[in-house]
Parts: C-alpha cells; sequence; structure tokens
C-alpha cells in the first residue's frame, strides 16, 4: 500500500471516530434520559418543592425504593413508589390532617408521593438538614437511626456515613446517593 493511500485509510478512520464521536455525545444524553425517566413530574415538582427537596433526591429514592412500580408491595409490607408502611401512612395521614385515608391509597401516585416528601422532609428536620441520615432514617426506620447514633454505631467520614450496623442500609444510602447525582447530572434545571 502506498503512503497515500495509508494516509487516506487514516484520515478516513480518523472522520469515522470523529463522526461516531459527535453522534454519541449528541444521542447519549437521550438514551441516558431513557434510562432514567422522570415519570410524575408534575406532582414530584409540586411536592418535592412544597416540602423544600431536591426534585432528584425524590427521584433516586422512588427508584431506589419500587423502580417506579406505583402498586409494588414489598415483603415488609411497604407500598407504592415511595414504599410508605400502611402504619406510617396512618401517622403520615394523621399529621398532614387528611380525612378517610385507607392505606390503600398508598397505592395512588399523588397521595404515595406526597406522604413521602411530607416525611423526607420530616426526616430531614429530625436529622439537623443531613441528607445522609435522613436517608438512613428513610430505609431503616427512625429510631433505629437514633439508637445508631447514641450509641456511636455509624461510622463518619467527613459528612458522609461511611458504615452502618445494617448492610441494607449501607447498600441503600450508595444507591440513592449514585442516582441522586444521576438524576442532578441528567436533569440540572429540575431544581433551579
Amino acid at each position: 500500500m502506498s503512503k497515500f493511500a495509508r494516509h487516506k485509510n487514516r484520515l478516513f478512520y480518523i472522520t469515522v471516530i470523529l463522526l461516531l464521536f459527535i453522534l454519541v455525545s449528541i444521542l447519549a444524553p437521550a438514551i441516558f434520559r431513557n434510562m432514567f425517566p422522570t415519570p410524575h413530574a408534575l406532582l414530584v415538582e409540586r411536592y418535592a418543592e412544597e416540602h423544600q427537596l431536591q426534585t432528584a433526591l425524590v427521584y433516586a429514592v422512588i427508584r431506589t425504593e419500587s423502580g417506579f412500580r406505583e402498586k409494588v408491595v414489598s415483603p415488609k409490607g411497604a407500598v407504592g413508589l415511595m414504599q410508605i408502611t400502611e402504619n406510617t401512612g396512618i401517622w403520615i395521614a394523621s399529621m398532614l390532617e387528611v380525612q378517610d385515608f385507607s392505606p390503600e391509597d398508598l397505592k395512588v401516585p399523588e397521595t404515595n408521593i406526597r406522604f413521602g416528601c411530607w416525611y423526607l422532609s420530616y426526616l430531614m428536620k429530625r436529622f439537623k438538614g443531613n441528607t445522609e441520615l435522613a436517608l438512613a432514617a428513610y430505609n431503616a426506620g427512625e429510631g433505629t437511626v437514633s439508637g445508631w447514633i447514641d450509641s456511636g454505631a455509624i461510622v463518619w467520614e467527613d459528612l458522609k456515613i461511611k458504615n452502618v450496623p445494617y448492610k441494607e442500609t449501607e447498600q441503600y444510602l450508595m444507591r440513592v446517593n449514585r442516582l441522586y447525582f444521576v438524576y442532578k447530572t441528567l436533569y440540572p434545571d429540575m431544581d433551579s
């Protein structure tokens, strides 16, 4: 092969690679947004704003808790998008002064998102704005996390929890934090 033919070949491959890079750069956000959807956007935005939560954080919790399945019930009896137990739902309904609440209402996206956002906001206040502790409590229970704090069972590094007694809660924190980063990155104007 002549020097000219090799140069022409190299130029062709570089052009193809550049075109592929440009194509991927253009299509990647759309592909990733399909992988990380924002269903019930109006409800999530409304109740996140009402309870001073970041929308991206609420989406990370919903995706982790239910994978966006509205009527899913966990083995522990947690229901709906934000996985609220019957007892917690009854308590939240009383706090929000919701009349005629039924645990079946937790399968309704608006009720579930409203209650879940209120509860997450309550936990944020309860743990003085510490998102890590609020998320741990959302997963393991408020009393459990308070006990961990009192006994020194939570291991910290800077402002991040590095270790908690429940492996499930530790994995939950890692998953929610990863998804939170993804949602903030893919939807930068979500909370602006």
